[in-house]
């Protein structure tokens, strides 16, 4: 089981600034993440694949996307490619069990913001989707 360290809230942002998008095929890791980031005062959407994320409903505007690398049909590189042919500019966290300089390279050439490694991830991630959010 993955535990997170709780160490206060995420600033409160108007609108959708708080509105995220998880997509992340491990059920244990997502569902501990979603927890972690809506104790932050985050809105979480989240989803096992990146085909469910493709094809869900129209939404209100996300501020961020956190995406996973490893998944079954689409990894998350090629999901973010897909979304930005579509015209989609969210920014977007690429999560990883297997970082290396070569992915992230990858990552950050098909438009990720950043690289966040797994398992040891919580505060990164919190404090570069805190960026992300500051910046929109």
């Amino acid at each position: 089981m993955w535990s997170w360290r709780l160490s206060g809230r995420a600033a409160a942002a108007p609108g959708d600034a708080r509105r995220l998008a998880l997509i992340e095929d491990d059920e244990q890791v997502r569902e501990s993440l979603a927890l972690f980031l809506k104790r932050r005062g985050f809105l979480i959407e989240a989803y096992p694949s990146a085909m469910d994320f493709l094809h869900r409903p129209r939404r209100p505007k996300l501020a961020c996307l956190l995406i996973d690398f490893r998944m079954a049909r689409v990894n998350g590189i090629e999901l973010l490619q897909t979304l930005r042919a579509q015209g989609d500019k969210t920014p977007a966290l690429l999560i990883t069990g297997l970082f290396s300089s070569t992915l992230r390279a990858r990552a950050l050439a098909a438009g990720f913001t950043d690289v966040v490694e797994k398992p040891a991830m919580a505060e990164k991630l919190e404090a570069r989707i805190a960026a992300i959010v500051k910046e929109t």
